[in-house]
């Protein structure tokens, strides 16, 4: 795309390769904040939907359309994400990113917390802090050494053995109780203690997923043509409202994408006379 075409003959800077990057801005009292980056889009398209109304004139043997009037047309936008940022994930999930949830409670210690008074064989027990301030939150980050897993611990306590009677994942702090397990049995009692790690990371970063009823905002794409120079263009939809379409693989073959679908709205506090896109280039 190179502009306004003023030659009034066929240009091959007119030709597009699809190449850009797109932005999402909260809007304040309609104008919009600072733009955040959304990553890799490998597709972005804008559809275009027109409703009109026909005449049609029944003044003769042939009935035909004597007039044709426009009575709405709709702008949305559909684009595909494929970095699975928080971030984005909040946008796809109409919910919030935290970059810091409650301290891990790894940091400062959990004592004597029972898990459970009737312990099944074979499954995973995720290790959750008992003590305010971090009440409910799990340990994340544990080390081995920092880790004591006691059975009966109101009775005769015994030490339980890290591959005698449970494997871990330390990264997600989880117990697996192994089904040959030596110094518990099923439907025993065990307790952990674990010691205080200041080397654990701190803090959790977290998406609370599905507490927004509306994902706002402004809409920028700012394409780059190949096929013309490397030549930018801005399409700037001055308000969106964002909502998620499709799956997201969890698990699959190929790299995991988002799909997000804007429906472009008027807002005429950011600009009175193109109250809903804008598209800018910079004129040769």
């Amino acid at each position: 795309m190179s502009g306004i075409n003023t030659a009034g003959t066929p240009q091959t800077g007119d030709y597009v390769i699809g190449r850009g990057i797109a932005y999402f801005a909260p809007l304040s009292s309609g104008l919009p904040g600072p733009y955040r980056d959304l990553g890799n889009s490998p597709e972005f398209n804008i559809t275009v939907d027109t409703e009109t109304l026909k005449h049609i004139t029944s003044r003769q043997g042939l009935a035909v359309t004597d007039k044709e009037v426009t009575i709405s047309q709709d702008v949305t936008v559909n684009f595909q994400l494929d970095e699975n940022s928080f971030d984005n994930l909040a946008t796809f999930f109409a919910g919030t990113a935290a970059a810091t949830a409650l301290v891990n409670p790894t940091i400062a210690g959990v004592a004597a917390t029972v898990v459970t008074t009737s312990a099944v064989l074979g499954r995973w027990y995720d290790l959750v802090s008992a003590a305010p301030p971090t009440l409910g939150v799990r340990c994340y980050d544990i080390e081995t050494a920092n880790l004591t897993l006691t059975e009966d611990p109101g009775g005769v306590p015994v030490v339980m053995v890290e591959g005698t009677d449970y494997t871990l994942d330390l990264e997600m702090g989880r117990v697996f109780l192994l089904s040959t397990a030596v110094n518990i049995v099923a439907g025993g009692t065990f307790d952990f203690v674990l010691a205080a790690d200041a080397g654990a990371k701190p803090n959790i970063d977290e998406v609370k997923a599905l507490t927004q009823t509306t994902v706002l905002g402004a809409l920028k794409i700012i394409t780059e043509n190949p096929a013309n120079n490397d030549a930018k263009v801005e399409w700037q939809f001055h308000q969106v409202t964002l909502k998620a379409t499709g799956d997201l693989a969890l698990i699959g073959n190929e790299f995991a994408t988002m799909g997000i679908t804007a429906t472009a709205e008027r807002n005429t506090t950011a600009d009175p006379d193109s109250p809903t896109l804008t598209i800018r280039e910079l004129a040769d």
